[in-house]
């Protein structure tokens, strides 16, 4: 049976089987890590998003007017220092919990969270809008800007005026809001509230004397299609002053709660500075390694077909064994021993006295005489080897053959052969 019905697999496949699997580990460390769900044309609100709804406007304000913005992707809010704002602008509860969204609030101390009020509309139809835009925003259902409110004000009612409402605004100039959306609870501090009582812009209750977190009831005022609008963007800027405790501190724009939350893991970790460059030295040096150790696929050479890259067997082992001890040039001196021992071994079967443990030149030498002797009254043809005449291997194939004939091929108890 040839070698080729022992292995599960050829060689051909085995090589498919590692590209495919290799290909699908890089896939896999793409979709982890390179790839970034804010690269894609984000409309819904987000600071990502150009649509109406979006925020980018207001990103883009704060940053021509000389703020410091970032970005905040973690769930935690690792990277928002004391002094910083945090603007939650529209969370997303339907993909993030409650839980979450308070447990981005923990400790800090200057927040500004913005109710949401509509969703982007899809009709399925295929429309030919420029890049970013969208079809159409319906309003979100009370319930689920009722689940925002009730997150950061408690109990909080949410109301809808038909039409535009007379307002009165601490913090300066008057928003102008097409059906506004307003809170109404009489535990909250105004900052800019209705003729009617309804509340645009409040101050939630704080847990600590040192933090400020003010709620915007109705995103349109900060919305790509509102900023614009009569004196919203200076509105906007005048609460963000409010909020800023100094001309250092940077302004988050938070994205944890938009579906663009950064989740550690070590690959991410491996992939990205300083420890990228230790990353590809460590595969540059398992590729070498992996390279140098691989044995090669393709058809054996001529004249090698079936032979085993490894022989086994007993053959095999002498082989290597008689190898070493060539190279290492004792083959002399084994077949003096290998000859000491014959000689020995037809003394203890002929009951002939034998020498001690570690006999002298004499006592082998007249060792081997009387076995002379014994052998030629036998009528053995074959004769003892001299001490130089012969090779090593060539001597002991002689005391080899003299063993033979001088006990018929048969014999019991230790053998030489």
């Amino acid at each position: 049976m040839s070698a080729d019905h022992d292995r599960i697999l050829n060689p051909r496949t085995a090589a498919l089987l590692i590209l495919i699997g290799g290909a699908a580990l890089c896939a896999t460390i793409v979709l982890m890590v390179i790839v970034d769900p804010a690269d894609r044309v984000v409309t819904r609100p987000s600071s990502y998003s150009p649509s109406a709804i979006g925020h980018a406007a207001l990103a883009g304000l704060l940053r021509e007017a000389g703020y410091r913005v970032e970005v905040n992707r973690s769930r935690q809010g690792r990277g928002v220092a004391a002094e910083d704002l945090l603007l939650v602008l529209e969370p997303d509860l339907g993909i993030n919990t409650v839980a979450d969204m308070q447990r981005l609030l923990e400790g800090k101390r200057r927040v500004l969270v913005a109710l949401p009020k509509w969703r982007q509309r899809l009709t399925g139809m295929p429309t030919a809008l420029p890049r970013g835009w969208i079809e159409g925003a319906v309003p979100m259902s009370k319930a689920s800007v009722d689940k925002v409110a009730h997150g950061v004000l408690g109990e909080a009612t949410i109301a809808r005026p038909g039409s535009e409402t007379a307002w009165t605004a601490r913090l300066g100039p008057v928003p102008e809001i097409e059906r506004p959306q307003l809170v109404r609870d009489s535990d909250l501090r105004p900052l800019v509230a209705s003729s009617d009582g309804g509340i645009l812009v409040c101050e939630a209750p704080a847990a600590e004397t040192d933090s400020r977190t003010v709620v915007l009831a109705d995103p349109d005022l900060i919305a790509n299609h509102g900023l614009h609008r009569g004196n919203n963007a200076r509105l906007a800027l005048g609460l963000i002053d409010e909020l800023l405790t100094s001309s250092d501190a940077t302004i988050h724009f938070d994205e944890s709660l938009h579906g663009f939350a950064i989740v550690p893991s070590l690959p991410r970790l491996l992939l990205a500075p300083p420890f990228l460059a230790a990353t590809l030295l460590a595969l540059a040096t398992i590729g070498a390694m992996v390279w140098r150790a691989a044995v090669r696929f393709g058809t054996d050479r001529a004249g090698n077909e079936g032979t085993p890259v490894f022989g086994s067997g007993h053959e095999t082992l002498l082989g290597n064994a008689g190898r070493l001890l060539a190279t290492a040039d004792h083959a002399a001196y084994i077949a003096d021993r290998y000859g000491n021992a014959t000689l020995e071994e037809a003394a203890r079967r002929l009951h002939v006295d034998q020498p001690g443990s570690r006999p002298g030149n004499d006592e082998l030498t007249e060792l081997r005489g009387t076995l002379e002797g014994i052998a030629q009254r036998r009528g053995v043809q074959t004769r003892l080897p001299d001490a130089g005449t012969l090779r090593p291997l060539a001597k002991a194939r002689r005391y080899y053959d003299w063993m033979e004939e001088m006990f018929g091929g048969h014999r019991p108890g230790r053998g030489f052969g």
